[in-house]
């Protein structure tokens, strides 16, 4: 037999000694001094009711990402660096062709160039051979490359083949410069970067139409962040009539980032049409920061999606709102589990009047739906927090259904409203099948870390149908899964992300 008790939050199971049939008094009174003392612990426990025990080093698991890199059988492959100094790979100066690989010898460097290659039919790869690292204020700087990838998967049992670490002095770990197309960066660590940017971009061209007036298809994917600064900033501006340093079509992917006790934003695209952030893991940033963060501050257009962002301060998505061109495009956020901020709304929309230039931009419309999103906190117990902070789309519409969330305590002057709080529009969103729950037990999800929802969970198949929706391909098929890519029902899925 076994007795279970609450020590200090935790279970701790007691087994009673089977050889003894005796028990003193002395014994009897140790025994209920300790249950005395055994309850006390557990009415002083700051655990909440609702929260259940369960290891925070648990990491849910999404999906894998496919491998952009496979190497064709009739590559040629060169082999560069010494280990050591400095490298620099100028495709120009080497005469780089078509289906090359280029495999960097493992070791130590001081700093890495990387510049004017073009790739044809089938990309330039650069690879590690081993571990390549870049220790200190080191950096590795590209320009002008076209059609190229850059992976840390070339060296079995190395799955981040380049690392950056303990850099405290100014400048990015990775600056791009000039004209970067058709990229890919992969399989890449960062630690212990204490600067304000670890990937950084000001591109200076203004957008004409032209492809040679903006950056396009850039990939971010497979890449750890630990006690960094900004992942990713790109400059650029929207506004008075000119639209400079615009990205077009850039995902961001299986990104792990935590441990930013101060970092504000972790990625930051200010001019970008069509992004794809989706699958990445944030958890434990800006304790020590308390200025209204977006955690992914974003200015443009695009989707978010099966990102899973924890233990926080600021908004997951500060969205800022213009479609490029005159017809309208869309923002959809969607798959999403956000819980414990510490201030702020799950989500942001918002759209100015600066960024809606007739003939070259316009609004969008978006969609929030099946997020579960809970414990978010109001900031000085006035400004609330709920699932979306909602500011208008100057024309646009919004739509918010099949979310599901719990435990926000309602202040200020929408406190009746737990799902959006509508600030600075007079045009409402259109929501429906959203459920708000007062703790997570209530709702049925089955924990603080995985957030499943229990088999007589209110959410399960309560949501409407996605099929109404009227998706194209791309999206119908993402959405037709929850955060851990298990089938839902898209006819009558249930609320929330997870199914």
């Amino acid at each position: 037999m076994v007795n279970v008790v609450c020590l200090g939050g935790k279970s701790v199971v007691i087994k009673k000694l089977q050889h003894i049939k005796i028990m003193t008094i002395k014994t009897r009174s140790y025994l209920f001094l300790l249950t005395i003392i055994v309850l006390i612990a557990c009415k002083k426990s700051n655990l909440p009711v609702e929260e259940a025990p369960v290891p925070d080093t648990e990491t849910p698991v999404a999906p894998p990402p496919n491998d952009t890199s496979i190497i064709p059988p009739s590559a040629t492959v060169l082999n560069l660096g010494t280990g050591s100094g400095y490298l620099s790979i100028d495709g120009k100066a080497l005469g780089l062709v078509q289906n090359t690989i280029i495999k960097i010898k493992g070791g130590t460097y001081n700093d890495i160039q990387i510049s004017n290659i073009t790739g044809g039919t089938t990309p330039i790869i650069i690879q590690n051979d081993g571990l390549v690292q870049l220790i200190g204020n080191k950096q590795i700087k590209l320009s002008n490359l076209n059609n190229v990838i850059i992976s840390g998967n070339g060296t079995a049992g190395i799955s981040r083949g380049f690392v950056f670490k303990d850099r405290t002095s100014d400048g990015a770990c990775i600056q791009l410069n000039n004209s970067i197309n058709n990229f890919t960066l992969q399989n890449v660590s960062f630690q212990n970067i204490t600067t304000y940017g670890v990937i950084q971009y000001t591109p200076q061209t203004i957008y004409n139409g032209a492809e040679n007036s903006y950056s396009r298809n850039l990939k971010f994917l497979n890449i750890d962040c630990n006690n960094t600064g900004t992942f990713i900033r790109f400059r650029g501006s929207a506004q008075d009539n000119v639209i400079k340093g615009l990205i077009k079509d850039i995902e961001i992917a299986y990104v792990t980032f935590q441990n930013a006790r101060t970092v504000g934003s972790a990625v930051v695209l200010e001019s970008v049409d069509s992004y794809n952030i989706h699958h990445n893991y944030i958890k434990d940033i800006n304790q020590d920061n308390n200025n209204h963060n977006g955690i992914f501050y974003l200015i443009g257009n695009g989707k978010f999606y099966n990102n899973y962002v924890k233990d926080h301060e600021g908004n997951a998505i500060r969205a800022w709102c213009f479609s490029l061109g005159t017809t309208p495009k869309e923002i959809l956020i969607f798959n999403n589990i956000v819980a414990n901020s510490r201030k702020y709304s799950a989500f942001e929309l918002q759209t100015f009047q600066r960024n809606l230039m007739p003939g070259k931009t316009t609004f969008v419309n978006a969609r929030v739906f099946n997020n579960t999103c809970g414990n978010l906190l109001p900031k000085d117990n006035i400004f609330p927090a709920q699932i979306l902070d909602f500011y208008g789309l100057l024309g646009g519409k919004c739509e918010i259904f099949n979310n599901l969330g719990y435990q926000f305590p309602l202040v200020g002057q929408n406190n009746t409203n737990p799902i959006w709080n509508q600030l600075g529009s007079s045009t409402l969103p259109i929501a429906y099948n959203n459920k708000y729950f007062k703790t997570y037990s209530e709702a049925g999800i089955t924990d603080n870390v995985k957030f499943g929802l229990n088999s007589n969970s209110p959410a399960k198949a309560a949501g409407s149908s996605i099929l109404k929706q009227n998706f194209d391909s791309t999206i119908l098929k993402a959405a037709s899964v929850d955060y851990y890519g298990k089938a839902r029902t898209v006819g009558t899925p249930s609320i929330g992300a997870v199914e």
